[in-house]
């Protein structure tokens, strides 16, 4: 075997910490290094993996490969190991170019789209793996009964989430893809929703066509969202498979003769469960009646998880097995994941039954489910909702969208904006929002409120000082409002001036 050295850096990020353990595993020289130790760090040299800390150009002594996250060039373009790897002539490669590389020959599932990736994608290893088909995984977030946000298996399946920020997608050619839904996203890289709806044209048209699978090329879609039907209208010449999935009276339309998994019977109080009937299903095809239950609420989880029924009744897996993996489905790391239950020191006092749920949600159409799933979840309790708005551009461009978002909240918090990749250049503040949402009829009226956070210190001091016995609160976005729990939890929220 031709092994190459591949050095990682940055390698204690999230996806790209997967990835080195993917190509270790498959007999790759492996090495590594970070600006810091972390616990991805400290368990990536757990299985022998190299890791230094720090940068420099002597790292990439005998390397045949830079491995790097796309957000590299643009935040530290005199990063000295890039600088040396152009010197050089060392090939640079994002983590994502990588991935595809080492799915090759693989019979490759991918999950996409605008919301639902990451529990949708756990949700179908799971499947797989409960099944006994032994694939690999790379999933954007941590799966608790894999302990981490990938699976190395031995088969030739191989699942991965599929991300199309900065056209990371457009390297991985599946034999089976789910899209969950479309709609504009990532301002800070696409132009415009055309370019963005292209970028997803071009995933499809590159999947792979020609291997002797015995699975045909396929993408699930979901037949609720309108950016999916105008994605399938693009691909009228496409000989791959086109199988829908929708909710019942959920805007769903199945007037175009495809194949289409529908979910009906659906309960969302209480409980989260619901049952699944199929529509134009060739001769032969048969779905069993029977309930499916999934511990997570909100209908967006219905979603996901008939999405990766669809995939994996498709790939031929029993729906009885299908349906004992999603009632143990406790849900991947920070989407609707519950963080404490119980008393918690509110100051002076101490609240009682306090719920803190920590979630991913970022995109206003993600915010208002997952506060709308509390809400039916949790009836005749206050829903709190606390959001660390994500990137100034994300922020401006989805502002009116983010007036609505809050509606199902009684009291919502915002924070200052999270910046990730980008710089402040005073394009918007989260004060303007605050002031924008409090004209809404919902706030004005006096039936909720809404504040203005600060900093991540300060807006857990006022949500300390806001709680009362019995609150929900959602600790919602993609920077680290996470923290906020671990400050409640240990009661070290300082106090506000």
């Amino acid at each position: 075997m031709n092994r190459s050295h591949l050095h990682f850096m940055g390698i204690g990020g999230s996806g790209i910490s997967s990835v080195a353990q993917i190509a270790h595993n498959q007999g790759e020289i492996v090495t590594g290094c970070d600006r810091q130790e972390s616990a991805n760090t400290r368990a990536l040299a757990q299985v022998g993996i190299p890791i230094q800390i720090g940068h420099s150009a002597e790292h990439l002594h005998e390397a045949d490969s830079l491995i790097i996250s796309p957000a590299v060039p643009a935040l530290d373009p005199q990063n000295p190991e890039l600088l040396e790897a152009r010197r050089r002539g060392i090939p640079v490669k994002t983590w994502q170019e990588l991935l595809g590389t080492l799915t090759e020959g693989k019979c490759l599932l991918s999950v996409c789209g605008v919301h639902g990736k990451s529990s949708t994608t756990s949700m179908l290893s799971l499947m797989l793996v409960d099944a006994g088909l032994d694939p690999t995984c790379e999933i954007g977030a941590v799966v608790p009964r894999f302990g981490a946000n990938y699976r190395l298996g031995q088969s030739d399946y191989f699942v991965n989430e599929a991300d199309e920020f900065n056209h990371n997608f457009w390297h991985y050619h599946p034999r089976l893809a789910v899209v969950n839904a479309i709609e504009f996203e990532h301002p800070e890289f696409f132009s415009n929703y055309e370019d963005f709806l292209y970028a997803f044209e071009h995933f499809i048209r590159g999947m792979d066509m020609e291997s002797n699978w015995s699975l045909p090329t396929t993408i699930i879609v979901n037949g609720d969202s309108p950016g999916c039907h105008e994605l399938c209208a693009r691909l009228n010449d496409w000989t791959g498979t086109i199988v829908e999935y929708s909710i019942q009276d959920y805007g769903a339309r199945q007037g175009e003769g495809r194949l289409t998994f529908e979910a009906y019977d659906i309960q969302l109080e209480g409980e989260t469960s619901f049952r699944v009937r199929l529509h134009n299903a060739p001769e032969g095809m048969t779905f069993p009646e029977m309930r499916f239950h999934l511990p997570l609420p909100g209908i967006h989880y219905v979603q996901n998880a008939l999405a990766a029924l669809a995939a994996a009744y498709t790939v031929g897996i029993d729906a009885s097995s299908i349906a004992r993996t999603l009632e143990g489905f406790t849900g991947a790391r920070r989407r609707f994941e519950i963080r404490h239950q119980g008393d918690l020191a509110c100051g002076e006092h101490i609240c009682q039954n306090v719920l803190l749920v920590d979630d991913y949600a970022h995109h206003p159409t993600a915010i208002a489910l997952t506060l709308e799933a509390a809400r039916k979840r949790y009836p005749g309790r206050r829903v709190v909702a606390v959001y660390q708005p994500h990137m100034y551009s994300r922020t401006k461009t989805f502002f009116n969208q983010f007036l609505e978002a809050f509606d199902s909240a009684d009291i919502a918090i915002l924070s200052d904006i999270f910046p990730a990749r980008e710089v402040d250049t005073g394009l918007i503040h989260t004060r303007q929002l605050v002031e924008a949402i409090e004209k809404r009829e919902h706030f004005n009226s006096g039936q909720a409120r809404i504040l203005y956070g600060g900093n991540v210190r300060e807006t857990a001091a006022l949500l300390q000082e806001t709680l009362l016995s019995d609150d929900i609160v959602l600790l919602m976005g993609a920077g680290d409002v996470y923290t906020i729990t671990e400050m409640l939890k240990q009661n070290r929220a300082p106090g506000r001036a």
